[in-house]
């Protein structure tokens, strides 16, 4: 019996693929929700600032004076992102392990391709002056050092950021931190190829290139950058197969999968898709290491 590209298989591969791909991403203050919007759209996102001063009680000024919290909102556009992808005929009739590694390499690039689009969004900022040009350092990611990390550890300090950090280091970065030897950091970093945390940021690493100039790695707080999500609508319905929703767990990211067959060719198409955006909210609190 031929194979089939339905969502017993490509979503539960997909899943297991993006969550690992994405996690990154709870690092940031995510807006999802459930709510189905077109191909494109905007939403607003609230970015809570609670810089109003702590002090003692006293009767004269209650528990009222100062408590002030200013709630500002950002404008996250959402477009809608898909990894499309076909199997002919022929291929339908391989064993389900090899349509398994299909779907897994296409989950694979469109988990990067959405982690790319946070990195677009930093180079927009750092072209436009929203992320100052003293949080910019510029060092290419094979030659990342040690103090590089300090460097962006300390930047964060004097923006008075909130000390829920997180770091994303491109792979060169990350292969060049790694120590030649057990003792300099501990068996456990060099067991694992991957440092968990440094100068108290959580540290994540990606697959992403750049380009001269351009975002390799950055670090900011949790309320520095916002991610965007919706559940995409169902478009070209007269010749879908199928339209599934499905949630990545652990981050609650809303996607879908598409098919429709084209019997004239003999083909089986598919696509990943999701509505996503994101957005720096606070520019002065991302530091960026670029090429």
């Amino acid at each position: 019996m031929a194979n089939s590209i339905s969502s017993e298989i490509t979503i539960s591969t997909a899943i297991d693929t993006l969550q690992n791909m994405l996690a990154p991403l709870s690092e940031f203050t995510l807006n999802i929700t459930s709510d189905i919007v077109g191909r494109q759209a905007n939403v607003k996102v609230p970015i809570i600032d609670t810089d109003d001063v702590a002090r003692p009680y006293d009767s004269t000024n209650g528990y009222t004076l100062s408590s002030d919290t200013d709630v500002s909102s950002v404008t996250v556009a959402l477009n809608e992102q898909i990894k499309p992808f076909h199997l002919n005929d022929n291929d339908m009739n391989k064993s389900p392990l090899t349509i398994a590694n299909y779907a897994r390499q296409n989950a694979n690039e469109f988990g990067r391709y959405l982690m790319s689009l946070i990195f677009a969004e930093i180079d927009a900022n750092i072209t436009s002056g929203a992320i100052p040009s003293g949080n910019e350092i510029s060092v290419p990611a094979s030659s990342v050092a040690i103090a590089n990390i300090k460097s962006v550890h300390s930047k964060l300090d004097q923006v008075s950021s909130n000390m829920n950090r997180h770091m994303i280091l491109s792979a060169g970065a990350s292969n060049n931190l790694l120590p030649s030897s057990i003792e300099t950091f501990g068996n456990s970093v060099v067991a694992s190829g991957r440092f968990q945390q440094l100068y108290g940021m959580n540290l994540s690493v990606h697959n992403q290139s750049a380009g001269a100039g351009e975002c390799h790695s950055f670090a900011c707080p949790n309320d520095a950058i916002v991610v965007a999500n919706r559940v995409p609508d169902v478009s070209g319905t007269a010749t879908l197969e199928e339209f599934t929703p499905f949630t990545v767990e652990g981050l609650g990211l809303q996607c879908a999968y598409r098919r429709f067959y084209d019997a004239s060719k003999g083909i089986h198409y598919g696509a990943f898709t999701t509505i996503f955006g994101t957005k720096v909210a606070k520019g002065s609190q991302v530091v960026a290491l670029t090429e």
